[in-house]
């Protein structure tokens, strides 16, 4: 079956970013929330219009007096609204798994697939994550988390098919920020997803 499209689509963006943190890489305490709107329009074989929603809202607490241990979390949620699965192009739709996402899975590998194995993308997304960081050794930091997230089908978000993964990481502090390795294993695993993901990146997860 050939699904070649010939399209032209027409994007516009709005977005907002507040950031009360008190650092862009290694934060300790505060918020930040961001929010994006891109209505489109696709023409081709047939004319489709929607508008693809997404905001995320990210906090750190801090137990400790000096923020020896912190206690970060996230919220991400985003909807296309107007659309179809199969009239949105696929770059378009929602997909969740990886580094920046939900942890023990490979990239865009939560939710189900097509037969050929490639990621089926969705018209919602939620995503989760709650992480405990706590200084160790001189620049080292030990990190423990759990990751939730779910691709739905409608606009509305989906919890019936959150898929978890959850695992451990070491930060090591530089001037610039911290560097980032994490392992993660998926607690609900499918045939076919890999036993764990190991993860190396600049920055905190979020």
């Amino acid at each position: 079956v050939n699904f070649d499209r010939d399209l032209l689509i027409l994007t516009a963006r709005g977005s907002a970013y507040l950031d009360r943190s008190d650092d862009p890489l290694d934060p300790r305490s505060g918020w930040r929330l961001s929010a994006s709107v891109q209505p489109t329009a696709v023409t081709g074989e047939d004319t489709t219009l929607f508008v693809r929603t997404e905001a995320q809202v990210t906090g750190y607490l801090p137990l400790q007096d000096g923020a020896g241990t912190v206690l970060a979390g996230r919220v991400r949620m985003g909807s296309i609204i107007g659309g179809e699965e199969l009239t949105v192009p696929s770059d378009r739709l929602f997909y969740a798994g990886g580094g920046g996402s939900v942890r023990g899975f490979e990239y865009q590998g939560v939710g189900p697939r097509l037969p050929d194995n490639t990621p089926r993308g969705g018209l919602s997304l939620f995503e989760t994550s709650v992480e405990i960081r706590r200084n160790v050794w001189r620049n080292f930091e030990a990190v423990a988390f759990v990751d939730a997230g779910a691709i739905g089908f409608q606009p509305t978000p989906d919890f019936n098919n959150l898929r978890y993964g959850a695992g451990i990481g070491v930060r090591y502090r530089l001037p610039f920020g911290p560097i980032r390795a994490d392992i993660a294993f998926p607690l609900d695993r499918r045939d076919g997803d890999a036993d764990f993901q190991i993860y190396v990146s600049i920055g905190q997860a979020f």
